[in-house]
């Protein structure tokens, strides 16, 4: 079975090596979660179920109804709370907000919001020169008035990403890669970010230049990873504020304890 590459893998490498060797070498998953990572999957399912079922006469409320049943039927007992300073009904209210800055943008006086949608979390895979790589794009839409696909993806996190970051962005870039490979696209591909909890978007479109940019950093940075791979040396701890939002440090060597984040009882 070969071996495969998403942008996730290829960034917890960056971010931390041993890290990286704990989840992907060594095998250790925990189910451990932080309640920003749980309120973005509660959201993003949301979403996912919108387009799956494109009922066109869905409101709000029909979708706070849905984002309070997934909160509560998928809640579990690894949820933790880092900043220690917020109440897990925050977070909550901020996922309800995040629904609908999306709302207001994409299906509020739009009763044909889900017409350009080709699919939902479409999980796609490719390869380039012998190295494979799988992702899974929130949402793919083509408008056939322009000729123009876009991919477009959903974040609930504090930051935002500027046009220049986002014209060389590695998770949508092996989107975009992955949709020339499958479509065989000639055409530029918009990239859309959505920032939910601000109700803003930020697009670039992409052209040849960008797509070829793309394809020599993801194998650059996959051989890296697999010459590397062969020393274990090369697996050391990188002690940065990521580590707050980190469940293996029982298994760090750069540390001695627990996390100290509080697990949320209900």
């Amino acid at each position: 079975m070969s071996e495969f590459f998403s942008y996730s893998k290829i960034n917890t490498f960056r971010n931390c090596r041993e890290l990286y060797h704990i989840n992907y070498i060594q095998g250790i998953r925990k189910k451990n979660e932080n309640i920003e990572a749980y309120l973005g999957t509660c959201v993003h399912t949301v979403i996912e179920n919108i387009y799956n079922e494109a009922n066109q006469n869905i409101n709000f409320d029909d979708m706070v109804n849905m984002y309070q049943d997934i909160w509560n039927e998928n809640w579990h007992d690894n949820v933790f709370l880092i900043d220690k300073t917020k109440k897990v009904h925050q977070y909550y209210n901020l996922g309800i907000e995040c629904l609908r800055n999306f709302f207001k943008k994409n299906i509020q006086d739009k009763p044909h919001f889900f017409s350009n949608v080709i699919d939902s979390e479409l999980e796609v895979e490719f390869s380039i020169e012998g190295i494979s790589f799988r992702g899974i794009i929130d949402r793919l839409d083509f408008n056939p008035d322009l000729n123009r696909y876009t991919i477009n993806d959903y974040k609930t996190s504090k930051r935002i990403i500027t046009s220049k970051k986002a014209q060389k962005d590695l998770q949508l870039g092996l989107y975009l890669v992955a949709i020339h490979e499958k479509i065989n696209i000639t055409e530029p591909v918009d990239l859309r970010w959505y920032f939910l909890r601000y109700g803003v978007d930020v697009m670039v479109t992409s052209g040849i230049d960008d797509l070829e940019y793309i394809k020599k950093t993801l194998v650059k940075r996959a051989r890296n990873i697999i010459e590397l791979s062969k020393d274990n040396e090369s697996f050391y701890a990188n002690e940065t504020i990521l580590c707050n939002w980190c469940h293996y440090w029982q298994e760090c060597s750069a540390k001695t304890t627990a996390n100290p984040a509080k697990r949320i009882l209900k």
